[in-house]
């Protein structure tokens, strides 16, 4: 892989497929240009062009040169202690240029903040740990906000009649059924749906009116632990709550 791509010069869309490509490089090598394409929902041509920004003067090149820096890394990994594995995960994300990728989503979550009277925050897992964190954060902006682990939890009477309310969900991989059945039933009961995900081609990304994706690399062990990195979430709640706190 290239070393040090200047990202100032891509478009929104080239920032998606380059953070879909950088962040799944198995499935990358593994698929065809227009598999890519479907997958994260932009043109071969659009993809084409990313690469080209990249540094490379084909598909094939870009796919030789990424099976190359996985080779390097499976190496790296022999002799490197695990503890440096987190500050390559994160130092990944927040190399990104993080106010213009997120430019278009901050600019809606404005609008909608300028006119809410309460938000609600929502995950379950550590999801759920980090909505009741979100829930602070912008509780210490002087919000009035509440956060919810329990998919089947009634919600208060007040809650439910309030208008011009922001429910934000939080799930790493954005299919989990609770997480998207609430997404749905808050979205039926007037709530504008904000979503926090790995990506921005799930359900519950799908189903919101905004979504912040991360496209971190995702980890799973035992087969059903997700331990991907949550510093990027981490990051867009405070990033959220500052907007917050300059209205």
């Amino acid at each position: 892989m290239k070393e040090m791509i200047d990202l100032k010069d891509f478009t929104p869309t080239e920032i998606i497929i380059y953070n879909y490509l950088i962040a799944h490089p198995n499935e990358t090598l593994k698929s065809s240009i227009r598999q890519l394409a479907v997958v994260i929902h932009v043109s071969s041509a659009s993809i084409i062009r990313c690469i080209k920004k990249m540094g490379y003067d084909s598909f094939y090149e870009f796919k030789f040169g990424l099976k190359q820096q996985k080779l390097i890394l499976q190496t790296k990994k022999l002799s490197t202690n695990y503890d440096t594995e987190i500050i390559d995960l994160a130092g990944e994300f927040f190399n990104r240029p993080l106010l213009q990728q997120y430019s278009d989503e901050l600019a809606a979550f404005k609008r909608l903040i300028a006119n809410t009277n309460s938000v609600l925050f929502f995950g379950i897992g550590t999801s759920g740990v980090l909505a009741q964190y979100g829930a602070r954060q912008f509780a210490n902006f002087g919000v009035n906000s509440v956060y919810n682990s329990d998919p089947f939890y009634p919600l208060p009477q007040e809650v439910r009649h309030d208008t011009d309310q922001i429910a934000i969900m939080l799930s790493v991989s954005g299919e989990t059924a609770e997480i998207v059945n609430r997404a749905i039933s808050l979205k039926g009961e007037g709530f504008h749906i904000i979503s926090i995900t790995d990506n921005n081609y799930s359900t519950l990304a799908k189903v919101s009116e905004i979504n912040f994706s991360y496209n971190v690399k995702p980890e799973v062990i035992k087969k059903t632990l997700n331990i991907t990195t949550q510093a990027p979430v981490t990051f867009i709640l405070e990033l959220l709550a500052r907007n917050v706190g300059k209205h």
